[in-house]
């Protein structure tokens, strides 16, 4: 029988925490997503036809690349009618990297 940890005890956000920053840094190590994220940075919102005609890459490989983006909460997608429109997660990015100035208090909600 294994012990559980608490909900409440500080040490049982930790693992969370590190793996949804693993899977962030993994999305991020593609030089094609980092781009995708380096573009939608500089924009509100963008189709996926637009990222894909401005980093001259099919739609076919931006949609490969966004499913990734998306799974690590960096990509936000709306519909419309038959149009996606994907935006950046701004706020998730903003606590990851805080989280490294801030020696984890902010990520951890601290």
């Amino acid at each position: 029988m294994t012990d559980k940890l608490s909900p409440f005890s500080p040490s049982a956000t930790v693992p969370n925490d590190t793996e949804q920053r693993a899977k962030i840094f993994a999305a991020l190590s593609d030089p094609t997503r980092l781009r995708i994220v380096e573009l939608l940075s500089k924009q509100t919102e963008l189709s996926g036809s637009e990222i894909a005609g401005q980093l001259g890459i099919s739609l076919a490989l931006f949609c490969h690349h966004s499913k990734t983006l998306a799974e690590a909460g960096l990509l936000c997608v709306r519909k419309e009618g038959q149009t996606k429109y994907n935006s950046l997660n701004r706020n998730l990015l903003n606590h990851c990297f805080a989280s490294f100035m801030e020696g984890g208090r902010e990520w951890m909600g601290r």
